[in-house]
């Protein structure tokens, strides 16, 4: 008799038996974990854990070209021919290349031309944060279907994956798992809940649709939140990692609430905590400050650096919603930091209630503008992120913040 459950969407499934990925390049079997090594896969640790930072000043095609081959180059990269590849950018919003916040398009229409002179069968796929069709059409991404397949991760078929006892049936995308090469090209840019987010992080757009928003109210912390993350990108296992850090965000990102900057880099390697360990070390942040990074099984001094920009280290400004580790406990005898809103910024397209995942977010009968129900927030800033128009924010209790400012003249993070 076959066991039956419910997913996270509240379908009942059969319950399947756990069988290795499929694929010829070395993917993990989903049930044997990360310490599974592929017979065919000869590398020893050291290369799997090596990082390139390459210098790149701008989206010109050819510098792009020429950083992509050079960085694959420097940590001894080479596609196969014939390969099934899935590229998986970072879409977070349906926002303008020139915004920063998501993968520029060329990075990725670069990846095609190399992968077809190797006769690369490509996918590029995403669930965005909000809209996946308008985010692939207003980032540029639909401009590639001359190079790849363009898809919407919510419309693919989907196979459940257990991730945690708190999300032990998630779906994800069964095109993961059934192609040759996942390469995760995503955006180097400051988070207020995570500090960072980078490629790890950006394997949260394989979560199709508003189950991303279930995910946040079940995991209301920051470090369960950093758990059910690394246990996703052992899951899926992306080969290839990048970050497009050419322009970046900094401050109150990942959205529009940020800053660009201009890093003026692009980062290549096989491990995505190795890639994220350097960019949150480049970034100027303590390594460990970003959970996901602590949570890795890869240390710092198993990592090595190569490339033109190797020596390369900025001081990225930090999310003022981020929290200091070390104080988290103080904290808790000050008043929690509400949402609250700009009603001169706020153009009330009421994004910031849709998405937010304990409907703690209504709209005023009165003007149609939001509000927060404070004893409800979860603080997960999902509200933040989504808005186009900078109109959301976190207002902290006075004495938090100077608690805040203390802490930051005498730790790093």
């Amino acid at each position: 008799m076959k066991k039956e459950d419910k997913n996270l969407t509240g379908d009942t499934i059969t319950l399947p038996k756990e069988t290795p990925r499929q694929g010829t390049f070395g993917h993990n079997p989903v049930s044997i974990g990360k310490n599974f090594h592929h017979p065919l896969d000869l590398r020893s640790q050291k290369e799997d854990n090596k990082v390139s930072v390459v210098k790149c000043s701008s989206y010109k095609n050819e510098e792009v070209r020429k950083a992509l081959e050079l960085s694959l180059k420097n940590i001894d990269f080479q596609f196969k021919k014939n390969m099934k590849v899935l590229i998986k950018p970072n879409l977070l919003s349906a926002a303008l290349p020139e915004k920063a916040i998501t993968t520029n398009p060329v990075i990725s229409e670069e990846l095609c031309k190399i992968l077809k002179n190797y006769n690369a069968q490509i996918w590029i796929g995403d669930s965005s944060g909000v809209d996946t069709d308008q985010a692939l059409e207003t980032c540029g991404m639909n401009n590639l279907s001359k190079y790849a397949k363009i898809i919407n991760f919510e419309g693919e078929k989907k196979k459940d994956f257990n991730l945690g006892k708190k999300t032990h049936r998630v779906p994800l995308p069964k095109l993961l798992f059934n192609v040759d090469l996942v390469i995760n090209v995503a955006k180097m840019k400051t988070h207020g809940l995570t500090l960072a987010t980078l490629c790890v992080k950006n394997l949260y757009g394989c979560i199709p649709g508003r189950l991303k928003e279930q995910i946040h109210r079940i995991l209301k912390t920051p470090t369960d939140f950093a758990r059910f993350l690394v246990k996703l990108e052992e899951t899926i296992n992306p080969q290839l990692n990048i970050i497009d850090g050419v322009v970046g965000i900094e401050g109150n990102g990942p959205a529009a609430s940020g800053t660009i900057i201009k890093p003026g880099l692009i980062l290549v390697g096989r491990k995505a905590p190795a890639v994220d360990i350097i960019a949150t070390e480049i970034m100027g942040f303590n390594i460990n400050s970003v959970k996901t990074n602590k949570l890795s099984r890869i240390s710092r001094n198993e990592i090595e650096i190569v490339g033109n920009a190797k020596d390369v280290r900025l001081k990225f400004k930090k999310p003022s919603t981020f929290t200091i580790p070390f104080f988290m406990s103080l904290m808790k005898i000050f008043p929690q930091a509400k949402i609250e809103f700009n009603k001169e910024l706020c153009k009330r397209c009421h994004l910031c209630e849709k998405k937010c995942p304990v409907k703690a977010i209504t709209l005023n009968t009165d003007d149609g503008f939001p509000k927060c129900n404070w004893k409800k927030c979860i603080r997960c800033l999902c509200c933040i992120e989504v808005c186009p128009h900078r109109a959301v924010f976190l207002q902290e209790n006075i004495a938090l913040r100077a608690l805040k400012s203390a802490g930051k003249k005498v730790i790093k993070y």
